[in-house]
C-alpha cells in the first residue's frame, strides 16, 4: 500500500528523527512510503540516502507563537487552499491509500484526506502550548474537532493522550517512539563499556535552546555543585534563537563557570554527547515523550528528569534515573550521581535494558503497522 507521510519540519530533530525511524522500521512490511516536507535539509538528505521518495511543498501551520492580524489569517486561508491543492495532486499521482500526518501543528493532511475520501492517521508528538508556546490560529474547539475526526489517532505518550482526549476515547492509541533497533542497542552497550572512566562527573543536556527546555536551570544547578567543591562539568548541545543562546552564555559568565561548562551548539550525532557523559539532564518543563531521554538510556546513561509531561512514563525512580520537582531536588539528585558512581552505573545499565525492551524500532513499527491495518479494515 502507498502511504503519504506529511511532516511540517525540515530539521532532523525529535519528531523528524522519530518519523525516519518509523519509515526504516516499516521497510519489512507491505508499505511504500512517500514524504511531503516543506524544505530541503538534513531530513531530506536522510530520505535520499534511504531511497524514500519525497516532494518539497509548503505545509501550512495552524498554530503560531505570535498573535496574527485578521488580514494575516485571511491570507493563511489562501495558503491552506494552495497547499491542499498541491498535495491533492501528489495523492493522485502517487496513488496514495492512506495519509499520515506526523504532527499536530498542521491540518493540511486531514483536509486532503477528507477531500480525496481516503483514510487519515494523525500522529501527535507534542503538547503544542505547554512545550512550544504554540497557540491555535483559528478557534481551538474547531481545530481539535478536526483532529478527532481522523480515522485513527496516535499519541507518543499517555501524557499527550490525556492532554488532548478524554479517557476511554476510542481510536486513540499510545505508541512510544522507537529510537534504535535491538542490534543497535547492543552496539551502544558494547561501545559504552569500552570507554575509559573519567575523573569528573560530566552532565549532558541536549535540545533546542529555549526557556522551557531548562538549559538555564541546568547551568544554575551545575554552579551549585561547583561551589560545593564537586568535580563536575556540564556539556550543552543544541541550537536555538540567538537571544536564547546569548542568555545562556551570559548566565555562564555571570556565574563564573566558563571553565566547567561547554556549549557545543548543534551536533549531528547526539551519541557523541551521550558517550562522553555520565548522566543526562532532562530539565524540560513539559516534554511530550522525551526522545533524548530514551537515547541517553540506550547509551547506558542514567537520567535526571523533571517530574512532568511524559518524562515520568520513561524514568523509573531510583531504577533507571531520578525525578525531581524543585530546583533543590535537582541539585540533590545531581549530587547523588556524583557521589555514587557505581550506583550511577547500575542505573544506566538498567535504563539500557528498559529502553531496549520498550523503545526499539521493531516494536515501534509493528505497533504502527497494526494501526495502519485497522485503518484499512475500518
Amino acid at each position: 500500500m502507498n502511504v503519504l507521510f506529511l511532516t511540517h519540519y525540515d530539521g532532523f530533530y525529535g519528531s523528524s528523527r522519530s518519523l525516519m525511524n518509523l519509515l526504516q522500521g516499516l521497510q519489512k512490511y507491505d508499505i511504500k512510503p512517500f514524504v511531503v516536507i516543506p524544505r530541503e535539509g538534513n531530513f531530506t538528505n536522510t530520505l535520499s540516502a534511504s531511497n524514500i521518495p519525497y516532494e518539497i511543498t509548503p505545509i501550512v501551520n495552524w498554530v503560531t507563537e505570535k498573535s496574527l492580524s485578521f488580514n494575516r489569517k485571511k491570507q493563511l486561508v489562501g495558503d491552506f487552499h494552495q497547499s491542499v491543492k498541491t498535495i491533492r495532486q501528489l495523492v493522485r499521482e502517487w496513488d496514495i491509500d492512506i495519509i499520515y500526518t506526523n504532527s499536530s501543528v498542521s491540518p493540511v493532511g486531514r483536509l486532503v484526506s477528507m477531500l480525496e475520501r481516503i483514510p487519515h492517521i494523525w500522529h501527535i508528538r507534542e503538547f503544542g502550548d505547554l512545550d512550544h508556546s504554540l497557540k491555535w490560529i483559528f478557534p481551538k474547539s474547531i481545530s481539535q474537532e478536526l483532529i478527532k475526526s481522523s480515522t485513527e489517532i496516535i499519541c507518543n505518550s499517555n501524557a499527550v493522550k490525556n492532554y488532548y482526549f478524554k479517557s476511554g476515547r476510542k481510536r486513540v492509541h499510545v505508541v512510544y517512539n522507537g529510537i534504535a533497533t535491538r542490534d543497535q542497542f547492543d552496539a551502544f552497550y558494547s561501545h559504552k563499556n569500552e570507554i575509559r572512566k573519567q575523573t569528573d562527573t560530566i552532565f549532558g543536556i541536549i535540545g533546542t535552546i529555549k526557556p522551557k527546555k531548562g538549559q538555564k536551570t541546568a547551568i544554575k544547578a551545575i554552579s551549585e555543585l561547583y561551589k560545593r567543591g564537586l568535580p563536575v562539568r556540564l556539556v550543552i548541545a543544541g541550537n536555538g534563537k540567538k537571544a536564547n543562546v546569548d542568555q545562556c552564555k551570559q548566565l555562564i559568565e555571570t556565574l563564573n563557570i566558563s571553565n566547567i561548562v561547554e556549549y557545543r551548539g548543534f551536533v549531528d550525532d547526539p551519541y557523541e554527547i551521550y558517550f562522553a557523559s555520565n548522566c543526562l539532564l532532562m530539565c524540560s518543563e513539559y516534554e511530550a515523550m522525551g526522545r533524548v531521554t530514551v537515547e541517553a538510556m540506550s547509551a547506558c546513561l542514567p537520567v535526571i528528569g523533571k517530574n512532568s509531561g511524559g518524562t515520568p512514563e520513561i524514568i523509573e525512580q531510583e531504577k533507571t534515573g531520578l525525578l525531581y520537582n524543585t530546583f533543590d531536588e535537582l541539585v540533590e539528585a545531581m549530587m547523588r550521581m556524583v557521589n555514587n558512581p557505581e550506583w550511577r552505573r547500575q542505573l544506566g545499565l538498567e535504563g539500557w535494558r528498559v529502553a531496549k525492551e520498550r523503545f526499539n524500532i521493531e516494536d515501534y513499527a509493528s505497533n504502527i503497522y497494526e494501526i495502519i491495518q485497522l485503518v484499512l479494515e475500518s
